[in-house]
């Protein structure tokens, strides 16, 4: 491999937010907000700004995929505030949509409802794509040029749609979960950007852990051992971008009333910044803006099987969570 070789690494964080607390309409979801987009808990935020301040301290560059939907029914106050956030810390603002956000009221001409953008039609589909865009505009995101479905619940109708609305790159193809979540089809499975309707699908990266089985590169999915032997080997077979998942409420265990901070997922992020800081000469995070907007037709080519994770890596990330679940 030559040494001039350098792996784009888009580093994604899914910025949402659910209406957990009783009185969200009421509130305007105050308490989900500070939950899931701030990761505010007794011990101190861990929510967007720990990301971005952590981001700044390793020089990386983050794509947050900002889903902007419910901002139709609760008000704009709280999409404003996270957009201003992300953008004056310098880093990205692309578009996410969750339509689980219609059985409220964010598109009152829409009648059906479900959690993923393949169980509406195409035109209802660009319609909840319209809608979220103009939210996005109303917080001064006016040209975003990458897409990700909530659920990673898009089909080739999404990509359609996406391409009409003049939507670069989607973000949403994550092979582990097609045929229950993630909707849509191609020839063959998609190990890097690849051209689909007229849009530049950039898959979410993903490797095998066993024998028969795929796991996607999500930061509370794969242990940094695992994180970092995958991106050092898709470096060695010259890959054109790994995407790493991620979201805002990542760093915290939410599902605890009050919400507490997760050591194991933070630790891991911790690390896997130090990692791509230390090994700047191979790897560089980008936006999605950076990259051009015509991608070479033969990204993929000699890039046959999907990456790899060692037995050793494998059994650390077992062990860390089985621990982890005990706490």
């Amino acid at each position: 491999m030559s040494n001039q070789h350098t792996l784009n690494v888009l580093f994604t964080i899914d910025t949402e937010l659910w209406p957990h607390s009783p009185s969200w309409r009421e509130d305007r979801l105050c308490d989900d907000y500070a939950r899931d987009i701030q990761g505010t808990t007794a011990s101190g935020d861990f929510g967007i700004g720990y990301q971005l301040d952590t981001f700044r301290e390793h020089g990386l560059k983050a794509v947050f995929f900002v889903e902007s939907l419910f901002a139709s029914v609760t008000g704009i106050e709280h999409l404003q505030q996270t957009c201003r956030q992300i953008i004056e810390a310098g880093q990205e603002v692309q578009l996410h949509l969750h339509p689980e956000w219609v059985e409220h009221g964010s598109a009152p001409e829409i009648a059906g409802k479900g959690k993923f953008l393949w169980q509406f039609p195409r035109e209802e589909q660009e319609v909840l794509l319209r809608v979220a865009l103009e939210n996005l505009g109303r917080c001064g995101v006016t040209s975003p040029n990458a897409f990700r479905a909530g659920n990673y619940g898009a089909d080739n109708d999404t990509i359609r749609a996406l391409h009409d609305l003049g939507i670069v790159f989607d973000s949403s193809y994550n092979y582990p979960f097609l045929g229950t979540q993630c909707g849509i089809e191609t020839e063959k499975w998609l190990l890097q950007p690849e051209d689909l309707f007229g849009v530049r699908e950039v898959p979410i990266s993903f490797f095998s852990d066993y024998p028969g089985h795929y796991r996607h590169m999500q930061l509370c999915a794969c242990s940094a051992a695992e994180m970092e032997g995958l991106l050092m080997e898709a470096w060695r077979r010259g890959c054109h971008c790994i995407v790493i998942v991620s979201h805002s409420f990542e760093l915290i265990r939410r599902n605890r009333r009050p919400a507490v901070p997760n050591p194991l997922v933070i630790d891991r992020f911790q690390k896997l910044c130090r990692f791509l800081t230390a090994h700047g000469d191979k790897f560089r995070t980008v936006h999605f803006s950076e990259l051009p907007e015509r991608l070479p037709t033969d990204l993929g080519a000699g890039i046959a099987e999907p990456l790899k994770s060692t037995l050793g890596s494998t059994a650390v990330r077992l062990l860390q969570q089985s621990l982890n679940r005990l706490k």
